[in-house]
């Protein structure tokens, strides 16, 4: 056997990396079959082969290995499904239509994840903790988003309410979609963006009442 003093750094890091992202892969798919609560360290150690040790060593606990998924997913998401290219670019079609898919959830992937993350954050402080930071990454993403569709002229407290409509009504369709596998027709889907396209129509409005005051 080779002892770690006899690898090269390089060799030692591309080999904790691997360690690492195979304990973050079982671990997922640990919670997402059994729940977070009733999952645990040795039970992740078990499943990877990686001792207890060794897996303490790389995460402070539990919640740490949950808050690297979160983060994680939320990054993937945001850039996989486009708003942050959107943005970046500044096509408004590209924006409306994130927030589309966004808010129709029609294939929520992780669903059962995500599910026990956010049942766990009402019992668990450093859970919350997380679920919140990803809450308002998000909207803050969305509301550098909306800005692409207002003028400027309107208040930030105006755009983060937007945002946070935005949230709310995608997280019931989400909660639909998973817990209750519930089929929601095309129709459903358009009332609700009909929702957030008035929403945004409003702030546009706002932005231009002082311009039009100004002029009479």
């Amino acid at each position: 056997m080779i002892d770690d003093c006899c690898i090269p750094p390089s060799a030692r890091a591309e080999r904790a990396n691997a360690r690492r992202e195979k304990l973050i892969q079982v671990a997922r798919e640990a919670f997402a079959a059994n729940g977070f609560h009733a999952t645990g360290i040795a039970q992740i150690a078990d499943a990877s082969g990686i001792r207890v040790g060794q897996i303490y060593r790389d995460f402070a606990n539990k919640e740490a290995i949950v808050a690297v998924i979160v983060a994680r997913d939320l990054e993937d998401f945001l850039s996989e499904q486009g708003l942050c290219a959107a943005g970046a670019s500044g096509d408004t079609d590209a924006v409306r239509a994130w927030i589309a898919r966004f808010v129709a959830c029609e294939k929520p992937d992780g669903g059962r994840l995500i599910a026990e993350i956010m049942a766990e954050a009402s019992r668990n402080a450093r859970i919350g903790e997380i679920v919140r930071d990803v809450h308002d990454s998000m909207g803050r993403e969305l509301a550098a988003a909306l800005r692409l569709l207002v003028p400027s002229s309107v208040s930030p407290e105006r755009f983060a309410c937007v945002a946070e409509m935005i949230q709310t009504i995608a997280m019931g369709v989400f909660q639909r979609r998973v817990t209750e596998q519930e089929h929601l027709s095309i129709e459903v889907i358009e009332a609700l963006m009909g929702c957030i396209n008035a929403a945004i129509d409003r702030l546009r409005d706002e932005a231009t009442e002082p311009a039009s005051a100004a002029q009479a």
